[in-house]
């Protein structure tokens, strides 16, 4: 069109108008270019106009006629008023200060005028703009009390399954607070429930906290430290554990706190503990069932130990840090000392009336005091010649087999010689088992050398490896070291290194479990969504093992087993002979009739040790409605 024509035109000539530009070096402007004016009359002009322009061309032309020119560092500094340092010539400071000095507007206080458990008071304006504390305030205290997420069992009992919604939260932490997971969790999980409830279904949502044997344990024994410098030894068992019910009436409920800030529409009339009585109650219950059945058993097997803690772990309950070479760290119980991780140690044995000797190799040096066997392979040609001979121990000078073992040894990796630990290694446990070796324990609860490891009785278990490292060489038995990519098992609550130690311990019998859990996949009676995650199902339950569920501790459910002991003479002798029962009185009673004894021959003994905190929250999703009574809720929701 006529307009754009003209448009083009006058931008056109406009950027063909020579710039002005000044010397970078002399700050003088550039002497101005002559133009050449000729007048040609309009009968006169052109035929051909400029073409029409798109707007990124003439956006792009009119940066190019606005561009200014390039300037160097020092003028750029200049031009903003910076020092050579790069700081602002006092202007920024200044512009600082004066924003200290303005006096902060205050927004207006939002106060909760309606009295708690009442619906809100909507009398006031609503904000200009969105104020978290103004919204939710008063609304979860109104639900709460007026009843609207309570279930009614004798309602759900004469309703079909697909009229009945049911969940249990699976019960966090008591020390803990939710974080950003949680709040997306049950803010996903609550939009369920509540559109489950518009839908006319009998709607219920248990909400609820675990024990927490070990982290509590620590947090209070922390402050017990810090408060009054004594340990839960100096207080003694009972009052340990009225100490952290204190604790737990005083500081723990920061959860139940936070689930009602987030207006969780859970069931609070029906808030449950896993150390609740009734839960208490299923516990044991549940544990008695299962002994009888067999299926929980005592074993003396090797678990994952913390010397700090002096108690066993779950496999999840350890972490691990991968080094890729030798390492210095410190270690918890040893003060500020580095000892030295990463490494392969070599050392020799030598062969009983031979001036032979075999080479082996450890990371663990501290653990040859527990040695028991050295293994070979039995085709390796270079110890033929020593099947069925011994080695004899340099520092307590134990006659010490050497054996054949497949399973364990390659004899193409190190020296194909490898020494047998089995009660401080898993696969070492393993051997010692197919060859009935011996088994010495030579650490002890809180990581010492036992009188099994003398000469180093009483000294800790890292300082002992500096230490023989030193007597070795002064023997002329230390070959030498080398760097070894290698894990180290770290106790996730006391950052101590883990021991696996040989301890007698609970085990419940996962197998026939898992493999019912299996089978009701394949089936289809149980569903997983998305369908990729059976393979995971399958993972981990095809592959189960007995669960250690015993514990040192002293916060928790007490193992609900008595040990038996007869009456011989002047002595009560320990047949290793165990019962489970609710209290001491029946107990005794089972131990009667289980040893066919008099009962005043006969005297019970408890369990010291506590549960693992999820077999009670294992239990959860029936406990909570009073299993194993037969009372309307277990009816109802279960």
């Amino acid at each position: 069109s006529r307009n754009s024509i003209a448009l083009n035109t006058s931008v056109w000539a406009q950027i063909t108008k020579p710039m002005e530009t000044s010397n970078p070096e002399t700050k003088t402007p550039a002497p101005e270019k002559k133009e050449e004016v000729t007048t040609t009359p309009a009968a006169e002009a052109p035929a051909e106009q400029p073409k029409e322009m798109s707007k990124s061309q003439l956006k792009k032309l009119a940066k190019q006629k606005n561009a200014k020119p390039k300037m160097s560092k020092e003028e750029k500094m200049k031009a903003w008023g910076l020092k050579a340092n790069g700081a602002a010539a006092g202007e920024k400071k200044t512009e600082k200060k004066a924003k200290a000095e303005k006096p902060k507007q205050e927004e207006p206080t939002f106060v909760n005028k309606t009295p708690k458990g009442e619906k809100k008071d909507l009398s006031e304006p609503m904000a200009a703009t969105y104020a978290p504390n103004a919204v939710e305030a008063a609304w979860s205290e109104w639900w709460e009390a007026s009843g609207f997420c309570k279930a009614d069992a004798q309602r759900a009992m004469n309703l079909p399954e697909d009229k009945k919604f049911i969940m249990v939260i699976p019960p966090p932490n008591v020390t803990g607070s939710l974080h950003l997971g949680h709040a997306l969790t049950n803010a996903i999980e609550d939009s369920i429930v509540r559109w489950k409830r518009m839908s006319g279904c009998e709607t219920l949502w248990v909400p609820g906290v675990d024990h927490a044997g070990i982290a509590t344990q620590v947090v209070v024994e922390k402050q017990l430290m810090k408060d009054e410098h004594k340990t839960r030894h100096d207080l003694g068992r009972e009052a340990f554990v009225e100490k952290v019910w204190e604790w737990k009436r005083n500081y723990a409920n920061n959860i139940t706190h936070q689930l009602r800030r987030l207006g969780t529409s859970v069931d609070w009339s029906r808030e449950a503990f896993t150390m609740d009585d009734n839960l208490t109650a299923a516990v044991k219950e549940a544990f008695i069932r299962m002994f009888e059945k067999g299926k929980i058993y005592r074993s003396k097997r090797l678990v994952n130990w913390c010397c700090s803690l002096r108690t066993a772990l779950s496999d999840i309950e350890v972490e691990y840090i991968d080094i890729e070479g030798r390492t210095l760290r410190k270690v918890p119980g040893h003060g500020d000392k580095l000892y030295e991780f990463g490494c392969l140690t070599e050392f020799a044995y030598p062969v009983e009336n031979s001036d032979e000797k075999i080479i082996v190799a450890t990371t663990r040096l501290e653990t040859m005091l527990g040695d028991t066997a050295v293994a070979v392979h039995p085709d390796d040609p270079r110890y033929k010649h020593l099947h069925g001979k011994y080695v004899i121990h340099p520092i307590n000078h134990r006659r010490i087999p050497i054996i054949c073992d497949p399973i364990l040894v390659d004899m193409n990796f190190g020296t194909g010689a490898v020494k047998i630990t089995p009660a401080h290694d898993p696969n070492d446990f393993e051997c010692g088992k197919r060859h009935n070796l011996e088994f010495i324990n030579v650490i002890t609860d809180d990581g010492r050398i036992n009188e099994n490891g003398a000469p180093y009785t009483g000294m800790m278990r890292f300082d002992v490896r500096v230490k023989l490292e030193e007597d070795l060489k002064k023997l002329g038995l230390y070959v030498g070291k080398k760097d070894n990519k290698m894990q180290i098992p770290i106790c996730s609550r006391s950052g101590d290194i883990v021991e696996p130690l040989l301890k007698p311990q609970w085990y419940v019998d996962c197998s026939e479990m898992a493999a019912r859990a299996v089978e009701a996949v394949k089936k289809g009676e149980l569903v997983i969504m998305p369908k990729e995650h059976e393979n995971t199902w399958y993972r981990w339950l095809e592959n189960i093992q007995p669960w250690c569920i015993s514990r040192q501790l002293w916060w928790g459910h007490r193992i609900p087993a008595y040990r038996v002991l007869v009456q011989e003479g002047d002595k009560w002798v320990d047949n290793d002979v165990w019962v489970a029962a609710r209290d001491a009185e029946e107990a005794k009673q089972k131990g009667v009739a289980k040893l066919g004894v008099a009962a005043e021959k006969v005297r019970v003994e408890q369990d010291p040790d506590v549960l693992d905190t999820w077999f009670s929250s294992g239990l959860f999703p029936f406990s909570v409605f009073g299993w194993p009574k037969e009372t309307d809720d277990l009816k109802a929701f279960f």
